[in-house]
């Protein structure tokens, strides 16, 4: 039986490097200092302040705490919050993407030619409920898709969209229905929208009170800083940086710790390669994201502590290594750990996890899900992919290979994208995912990260790099200098794969931990 460990590097595609073997007895190469990069927890806003009994009166208490878990309020919070958030980069989309348009940011009006000898001005209207007909109108609101005909066969089995399936503009005010029946939306469909998504229309009302959509416009893109500031709030001393090594992030999901189902030996192997046993190039890797389902589902609390040991092995440096082999480490929960089941998921309490807790505070964190931090002087975010995997069950696009036009589900990929597109974390919550009843803390209104992931996705590894044109960037593509890595990061259990992630230039490299003897068993099954 022969361990194996393969790395491919990618930028933009992904490129085959050699490949490092470990046979026979182990000869164990130590490194001596580890690449370090400082980071800034931002999580904060996806956790609700608690409230200590001793902070106030019980009466005062109480009424924080119902101020806190708002579990009697309705979910209306949720949306106005999120539509006051993203509202203006909205109008400032409609007012940048027309094409035909002659605009004027601060004005209130625009004037579109929709016949080149009767110039119509599109008139801002800032509440739906001031919509008038036969008026060419601007306004912002929030999509409600709802289903007309329950009975009716879904689009696609693993989707629920139906043919009959309406649209709805809604805001503080009131709604409206949309037709997407215009000129120039004649490549969108009702099945790729889903309730949740703000937007900016442009159309006319009918007499029979439906407004027929010419334009759309999604919130306006929000290039991330070229860099930020470098803060180390996480207490710790910062070593030495190893000559030649820049940090890097290493991500993983879905270790299934405790699962007998699964082989523990590709754990075994990825803790041999952050102890420095097969490369010292993993002394590259300044901190590991656990992004979701640590421990196995089937047996909990085998799972934990098995978990535990995992992070107490990497904060200790092993038995071998030093205090330069020690490893940051932050884990999120998923939908099938023992934390809250609506989103924003609270953090794995540290009494689940006492080993890796007891001496090292600061260098295991369980965060919240979604988890947000900035790492030296990028801005880091993502989830454990629940969002991903619901908005795949609502949304469709076109497949334009089909000659009969029935849509298909969006890939993993395209799903963060979309999520990122519509600067929302998890769109179709809380209509379809679990959401507390306050305010809504999973905008990107203000803030685009600079790396992106989501974890346990079924389709494998996938990546891409979306560019931000800034005005002071050239026409070169390769003059973008605002850049946002999307990550989804595959099962570790299924294919025993981590991801590294470049702190400074974004790069991509994709590690495989395998057994060769497992390899050749899969071969000889295909």
């Amino acid at each position: 039986m022969t361990a194996t460990v393969q790395s491919s590097t990618t930028t933009t595609t992904t490129s085959s490097s050699p490949v490092v073997r470990k046979s026979g007895g182990i000869t164990t190469r130590h490194t001596v200092v580890r690449a370090w990069a400082s980071r800034t927890p931002k999580w904060q806003r996806f956790q609700p302040v608690r409230i200590q009994p001793n902070e106030s009166t019980t009466t005062s208490v109480e009424s924080k705490q119902k101020e806190v878990f708002a579990y009697q309020r309705q979910y209306s919070h949720v949306y106005h919050h999120r539509l006051m958030a993203l509202r203006d980069r909205c109008w400032k989309q409609l007012a940048v993407n027309d094409g035909t348009k002659t605009n004027n940011n601060n004005s209130s009006s625009s004037t579109t030619n929709l016949d080149d000898s009767n110039p119509v001005t599109a008139v801002r209207v800032n509440r739906i409920l001031e919509l008038k007909e036969d008026q060419l109108s601007r306004v912002v609101g929030t999509l409600v898709k709802e289903t007309i005909n329950p009975d009716e066969e879904v689009l696609h089995p693993k989707a629920t969209c139906r043919p009959s399936d309406q649209l709805y503009l809604e805001d503080e005010s009131g709604r409206v229905i949309l037709s997407l029946d215009g000129t120039g939306v004649a490549a969108h469909q009702v099945y790729q929208f889903c309730t949740g998504v703000v937007i900016g229309v442009e159309g006319m009302v009918d007499d029979k009170g439906v407004l027929h959509v010419q334009h759309l416009a999604t919130p306006a893109p929000l290039p991330p800083p070229t860099a930020l500031a470098v803060h180390n709030t996480a207490g710790l001393l910062e070593p030495s940086q190893p000559e030649g090594y820049e940090p890097h992030l290493l991500l993983v999901s879905s270790l299934e710790c405790g699962d007998p189902q699964v082989s523990s030996l590709p754990r075994e192997l990825l803790v041999g390669y952050l102890q420095g046993q097969f490369t010292d190039a993993a002394s590259k890797v300044a901190r590991v994201i656990v992004a979701g389902s640590g421990p196995s589902a089937t047996d909990p609390l085998g799972g934990l502590k098995e978990l535990d040991m995992f992070a107490g092995i990497q904060v200790s440096g092993g038995r071998n290594g030093g205090v330069g082999m020690q490893i940051p480490l932050d884990i999120l929960p998923s939908s099938k750990d023992p934390t809250t089941a609506n989103w924003p998921q609270r953090p794995l309490h540290s009494s689940l996890l006492p080993l890796s807790n007891k001496d090292n505070q600061r260098m295991v964190m369980s965060t919240p899900n979604p988890y947000e931090a900035i790492h030296g002087t990028k801005s880091v975010m993502g989830t454990d992919g629940l969002n991903v995997r619901d908005l795949q069950k609502h949304i469709l696009k076109p497949n334009p290979n089909d000659k009969d036009d029935v849509p298909v589900p969006l890939t993993e990929l395209e799903a963060l994208e979309q999520t990122i597109r519509w600067a929302h974390l998890c769109p179709t919550g809380p209509d379809h995912l679990g959401m507390v009843p306050s305010n809504d803390p999973m905008d990107m209104g203000k803030t685009t990260p600079h790396i992106y992931f989501c974890g346990n996705c079924e389709e494998g590894f996938a990546t891409k790099l979306l560019g931000y044109k800034n005005e002071e960037d050239g026409d070169d593509d390769d003059d973008v200098k605002s850049k946002t890595r999307l990550v989804c990061i595959p099962k570790f259990s299924e294919t025993g794969e981590a991801v590294l992630v470049n702190l400074r230039t974004l790069d991509v490299e994709l590690i495989r931990f395998k057994v060769e003897e497992e390899e050749e068993e899969e071969n000889s099954n295909l």
